[in-house]
């Protein structure tokens, strides 16, 4: 079992230190690019290229949904869904190795200053009844491909929230792991937001 980050990839200047954040055992980084991007040819690294459509809003969940209509979603593998200024705190694989759940739920800081992308500071942290639009990310996702395969996001400004919420709705309860003190650092790599 692998776990698969996938990572709408834009900003170059972010690549070294997101590869070393995310380098790992048993972990795949898939950047998804629509441009000519490098990366290191390294085996764990296997970007995935895409066509953006006409008319797209929001690059980010169009380019998740092209890789899963690629047919390379494995059952029973993990998937990650992270930015490319995002961070996972150290220790991160670490806390979630032992659960075997189709869907793992995670907590979210995302810094200590307001920016001009207006996200708050506030820790989000995953609870049944936050599951909707607005109260978590995309980021705070980790599931198995057999889970996602027939599931898609909508192009919408929070489609994260719906998506999740979705994923609420159409399995059991007892398939859902909440594992709130693992932590995504939200934008960690967006100038001012955090105090490193």
């Amino acid at each position: 079992m692998k776990y698969h980050i996938l990572t709408p990839f834009n900003r170059e200047e972010n690549k070294k230190p997101l590869l070393e954040n995310f380098k790992r055992p048993n972990v795949v980084f898939h950047p998804l690019i629509d441009r000519p991007i490098e990366f290191p040819k390294e085996a764990w690294i296997k970007p995935f290229s895409f066509k953006r459509g006409p008319g797209i809003k929001n690059i980010a969940f169009h380019a998740w949904d092209k890789y899963f209509d690629s047919g390379k979603l494995i059952d029973d593998d993990y998937y990650l869904f992270i930015s490319d200024d995002d961070f996972l705190e150290p220790d991160f694989f670490k806390k979630i190795e032992d659960i075997n759940t189709d869907v793992i739920l995670v907590s979210m800081k995302r810094g200590d200053n307001v920016t001009a992308a207006r996200y708050g500071t506030e820790t989000l942290i995953p609870r049944w009844h936050l599951l909707q639009r607005s109260r978590i990310g995309t980021e705070q996702l980790i599931a198995k491909g057999k889970i996602l395969k027939n599931e898609r996001f909508r192009d919408l400004y929070n489609a994260d929230g719906l998506f999740i919420g979705t994923l609420h709705r159409k399995n059991p309860h007892q398939n859902f792991t909440f594992k709130t003190d693992a932590y995504i650092w939200f934008n960690y790599l967006e100038p001012g937001r955090w105090n490193k």
